[in-house]
């Protein structure tokens, strides 16, 4: 019997997959190209990417077409779960950070460190036209103080777009802020007071861990699970030890894991919160960067109990520099206001109003399609090549979302020190003490695939894999 011409179309594609003409989340040609390209019918070519769609080879993404599906994640790929602290512990900070830190603008270096957007992520002209335009019927207005809580058409264009994640928020329960850290601050602050403790993540974003130190509050960890997110029964076991003040979590496309909780964890969580009595503070940072399909609903969509305070940013997906965040919540908007007009007192009006206008004019949809893809193949490339190039027993998460991976060495390797080789080099990354609040990870590493994947970002993965066998303790 003659295999059909669908079948044979299919193994043809699968066989370029495999050589590498199509590498891992690059798009494939439409249906139309294919069709007319092989010489076959319309249908032929859908039936044929339907089989690889069954193979779990390809994906179909709404309105963006066919792309190469990251292969399937094998035994011992993943990173484990990190040891937790037993007991509520002050924040430690690296002795190695502000070195870090300092490298990570430097333009000459290969930026694997700052978790920023590359330059070609931002749609530059489109942001310019709305400037102009604004500057022209605004005129000195726009170089004004944006006073708390925030521009009216800003908070109303948030509202809006909100509504993509499940959230009903009020205009004037918002608050906007001068990026997503300022709106973490305002969240703690109106929530803790010196020597309270916080649940977080571990490992979890840096820049949290710095600002909880900062205010006296003592932490306690709570391992993530690489792909679900936090671990809701150690949280449960330590809310029952302790009386936490308030817990920290980013539900979607966590930073540096990349994982993301289920809708039913979602629902436990806040039911958790509620039981024992504590404060969630959700970090929706990178909650719009899905590599393809719907964005996942916010935490804050599943609460009744006013329980959640909701931060965002447009930092991660549109213009870093616009320097744009906001924080929600009903319960607690006439303190995060009082805060805000105390420790920050103004945001830049013309940034608020570019946003807005941003938000009101659509585009928005097209251009997260975008980005989710660039994000997606790059997180996909390097992953492979991290997994070709360092030390066996190496593991990775594999993120979904957002833009940053993962990497776990194995025991003995030393982080810290590969990230002083590695600036040797010029090429920057963040070690793993610097997520953890004991200064433990010693083991792990930060890698951020921000831009377009290149010659460079793969010769530089080259040269961390052999600088990644000689760094041990």
């Amino acid at each position: 019997m003659s295999t059909p011409l669908y079948q044979e179309l299919a193994d043809r594609m699968n066989g370029l997959i495999q050589a590498g003409t199509f590498t891992t989340g690059s798009k494939l040609p439409s249906v139309r190209r294919l069709s007319r390209e092989q010489g076959v019918s319309i249908t032929t070519a859908m039936e044929a990417y339907g089989r690889l769609e069954d193979l779990g080879l390809i994906e179909s993404r709404a309105r963006s077409g066919y792309f190469v599906r990251p292969p399937v994640v094998r035994d011992g790929q993943l990173p484990k779960p990190a040891e937790q602290s037993r007991k509520p512990i002050p924040v430690q900070c690296p002795e190695i950070f502000q070195a870090v830190m300092e490298a990570v603008s430097d333009r000459k270096i290969v930026s694997f460190g700052a978790a920023v957007p590359g330059d070609e992520i931002v749609p530059h002209k489109r942001l310019n036209t709305l400037t102009n335009s604004l500057i022209r019927r605004h005129g000195a207005a726009v170089y004004r103080y944006s006073m708390a809580p925030g521009r009216r058409e800003l908070r109303t264009a948030i509202s809006r777009r909100l509504l993509k994640a499940g959230m009903h928020a009020d205009p004037d329960d918002i608050v906007t802020t001068h990026g997503a850290t300022e709106a973490l601050a305002l969240a703690v602050r109106a929530v803790t007071r010196p020597g309270d403790v916080v649940a977080v993540e571990t490992p979890t974003y840096f820049g949290i861990l710095h600002l909880l130190k900062d205010l006296g509050l003592n932490v306690v960890e709570i391992p993530m699970d690489a792909q679900q997110g936090i671990r809701l029964d150690a949280l449960e076991e330590l809310s029952s030890a302790y009386k936490i003040a308030v817990c920290i979590v980013q539900p979607s496309f966590q930073n540096p894991l990349g994982s993301c909780m289920s809708d039913a964890a979602k629902k436990q969580l806040i039911e958790l919160a509620v039981r024992e009595d504590f404060v969630i503070i959700e970090d929706d940072l990178y909650g719009e960067l899905c590599h393809a399909g719907p964005r996942p609903s916010a935490l804050t969509h599943f609460d009744r109990d006013d329980r959640v305070i909701h931060c965002g940013s447009v930092s991660k997906w549109l213009a870093p520099g616009l320097r744009i965040g906001w924080v929600i919540s009903r319960r607690f908007r006439t303190e995060l206001r009082r805060l805000k007009s105390v420790h920050y007192l103004s945001s830049s009006a013309l940034s608020e109003l570019v946003v807005a206008e941003y938000f009101s004019g659509g585009g928005a949809e097209r251009h997260l399609r975008r980005v989710g893809g660039i994000f997606g193949e790059s997180c996909a490339r390097m992953r492979e090549a991290v997994l070709a190039e360092f030390p066996a027993g190496t593991r990775i998460n594999q993120p979904r979302g957002g833009f940053v991976l993962w990497v776990e060495l194995p025991e003995g390797h030393d982080s810290e020190k590969l990230a002083a080789a590695a600036l040797n080099q010029g090429i920057s990354l963040i070690p793993g003490p610097i997520f953890s609040a004991t200064c433990g990870l010693k083991h792990c590493l930060r890698l951020s695939c921000g831009e377009l994947w290149s010659k460079r970002s793969a010769d530089a993965v080259r040269t961390l894999g052999r600088l990644a066998a000689e760094c041990r303790s």
